[in-house]
């Protein structure tokens, strides 16, 4: 899906903005920098950008109506930094897209990546299944596997330091023998 599909089937969905002045509007399309609305009563266009659209949760509520993400779930951050804190709500799917969305904005990707992979993703209460999509890697890892890529990091920097100390090791004994040869033969 691209970002004017998304729009497009978020004002399906009841998604709109008014005109400064509250006059009515329709949606006349959108690229990825800009959606366009038209005004009804004379007829100009006024442009939103697409960062605000992206970022009002009446966008995620309406494309989660049209995509069918109205089952109920509980949300979890958990961040892990010196101790575990852990924050938890009760919310909706489309919450769970939405802080999808911005934990891959986070994590350096670009919002068109999401919307490429948002039809791909599992759909709670649609019940279509999750379909990984050839050559695309997934956005974000389950916190097991991020625990698991973490955990395989700090092993790699251990057998790391620890090989080193190991040379050092050998460095010395070969220095404490050499020495031992030397005192014998003085």
């Amino acid at each position: 899906m691209t970002l004017a599909e998304g729009l497009k089937k978020a004002t399906e969905g009841g998604y709109h903005i008014h005109g400064s002045d509250g006059t009515a509007t329709f949606y006349d399309g959108a690229n990825s920098d800009f959606s366009a609305w038209t005004r009804t009563d004379n007829g100009s266009t006024f442009m939103v950008a697409m960062e605000e659209t992206l970022l009002d949760p009446r966008f995620w509520q309406a494309l989660g109506r049209t995509l069918d993400w109205s089952e109920a779930c509980d949300l979890f951050i958990i961040c892990v930094h010196g101790e575990e804190e852990c924050s938890r709500c009760r919310g909706y799917y489309w919450m769970y897209q939405w802080h999808y969305f911005i934990q891959a904005l986070a994590d350096g990707h670009t919002p068109e990546a999401f919307f490429a992979h948002l039809l791909s993703s599992q759909t709670r209460s649609s019940g279509h299944k999750h379909q990984h999509q050839a050559g695309k890697e997934p956005l974000h890892g389950s916190l097991l596997l991020l625990r698991a890529q973490e955990t395989r990091q700090i092993s790699k920097q251990l057998f790391e330091a620890a090989a080193g100390a190991q040379e050092v090791a050998k460095d010395m004994v070969r220095m404490s023998r050499l020495t031992r040869q030397r005192r014998r033969g003085a």
